[in-house]
């Protein structure tokens, strides 16, 4: 595909979908009991509203849940607030803060909320390759899924994220001529979906409330870790 030259991006908003803080990371469950996965969701939220605010280039945030704490955070954040009110998916939650964009005639950085690591730094190079291409990528480092996507106009394609996120992401942009530009960063890289995710964060030495509460949580005898891996100890 093409790269396409333009003076740059404008107008550009973040939406953060965030699941009912009671259901949220399942998947961590053999590690973490509801109230303490509902406290990471809070935390790592936090931490990506956070690094959003530091942003120079955003125009706006927007989150979209049904979870009134979660709302109550947002607030806090001067973040636009869109109730998901059927609480069908992230798919469905990411459509609705697009139909939103749509009134605002504004771009969109689909952020999830479980990218705690990601920096300001980071955000800005995806924001920044907007100026070249209609729609930008950042891939997870571990299980192909999609932890950024940027669009000019939010009616590019239709965001399919979950499993395998990023190839099928690609093919949308394909499938439908849009040039697709990729960045890749350590930080944003990095998700917590899993287990494993879990050591990964524990040993960050990134300053941040999730790096934080993981400690407090002693992850690294819950996981049996006697030492983390050089690549997680020096991150």
């Amino acid at each position: 595909m093409m790269r396409t030259s333009t003076e740059g991006p404008s107008n550009i908003w973040a939406i953060v979908p965030v699941k009912r803080l009671s259901l949220a990371k399942q998947r961590l469950s053999p590690v973490l009991s509801r109230s303490e996965r509902a406290e990471l969701v809070r935390t790592m939220l936090h931490d990506v509203l956070t690094t959003l605010c530091a942003t120079p280039d955003l125009a706006g945030i927007i989150v979209v849940s049904g979870d009134p704490m979660v709302a109550k955070l947002a607030t806090l954040f001067d973040a636009r607030v869109v109730g998901d009110v059927m609480e069908t998916g992230v798919n469905a939650a990411v459509q609705q803060g697009l139909r939103t964009l749509e009134a605002l005639s504004a771009g969109a950085l689909i952020l999830p909320a479980d990218v705690p690591f990601a920096t300001a730094s980071d955000l800005q190079a995806v924001i920044g390759e907007l100026g070249h291409y209609p729609m930008v990528l950042a891939p997870a480092l571990s299980d192909g899924g999609t932890n950024a996507l940027a669009m000019r106009q939010p009616n590019l394609i239709t965001p399919s994220f979950g499993d395998g996120s990023f190839a099928r992401h690609q093919a949308l942009a394909r499938d439908g001529g849009v040039g697709c530009g990729i960045v890749r960063t350590e930080g944003l890289g990095r998700d917590i979906d899993y287990p494993n995710d879990l050591a990964r964060g524990a040993g960050s030495r990134k300053l941040s409330l999730t790096a934080a509460l993981l400690a407090e949580f002693n992850m690294a005898d819950r996981l049996g870790i006697t030492e983390f891996p050089v690549s997680i100890r020096h991150m």
